[in-house]
């Protein structure tokens, strides 16, 4: 292994390092840059979906395509997720340049202040995956559909509506967002 670890035995060690990087399972990498700074607390899914190391450090992406190896990510915090009606990467790849400004203006903001984005934003196309959140979240199977999830929450279904292209282009969308007061789906769970 490239990278230094912390023996296993090393139990005082492990335990601050749980706490300071709020580590709740194993096995967790977390990307730390030479001044001890955070690149990715997602180490582990980066390796899985680049084995070959090719886009390490792995800063993080605006957006991510939801896929079977990144799913955990659900479960953090809020995510913006954008359903999009194509297994074709040409249609994902348009659903990612139609919400990566609103992820990035989000994210500069929070990087600004030395905090980290409310959100993660998520493409997800038709696959098993996704096929499977939506029958969990009891999400229909329109397309486009735009969710805000928060499996972190531990609440119940609030609402869920469809979004098109245009609402996302309302100069007051990138702030409801931001401040959590427009729900476009939110669904948590118990």
């Amino acid at each position: 292994m490239p990278w230094l670890a912390i023996p296993y035995a090393d139990e005082a060690r492990r335990s601050r390092l749980n706490r300071l990087y709020g580590i709740q399972g194993i096995p967790t990498l977390i990307v730390l840059d030479a001044k001890g700074d955070v690149i990715t607390r997602q180490g582990r899914v980066e390796v899985l979906n680049d084995t070959e190391c090719r886009e390490f450090p792995w800063h993080p992406k605006p957006v991510l395509e939801l896929t079977d190896s990144n799913a955990v990510q659900l479960n953090e915090g809020p995510c913006l997720v954008l359903f999009v009606d194509s297994e074709d990467d040409g249609e994902s790849e348009a659903a990612k340049q139609l919400i990566q400004p609103i992820a990035e203006k989000i994210i500069a903001k929070y990087k600004a202040k030395d905090e980290e984005a409310p959100l993660l934003f998520f493409v997800a196309g038709e696959d098993d995956m996704t096929d499977s959140l939506r029958d969990y979240t009891n999400l229909p199977e329109a397309a486009p559909l735009l969710t805000i999830l928060d499996m972190s929450a531990r609440a119940k279904t609030k609402e869920a509506s469809i979004l098109n292209q245009k609402r996302m282009q309302e100069p007051n969308f990138l702030g409801a967002v931001d401040q959590g007061s427009w729900r476009l789906a939110l669904i948590c769970f118990p």
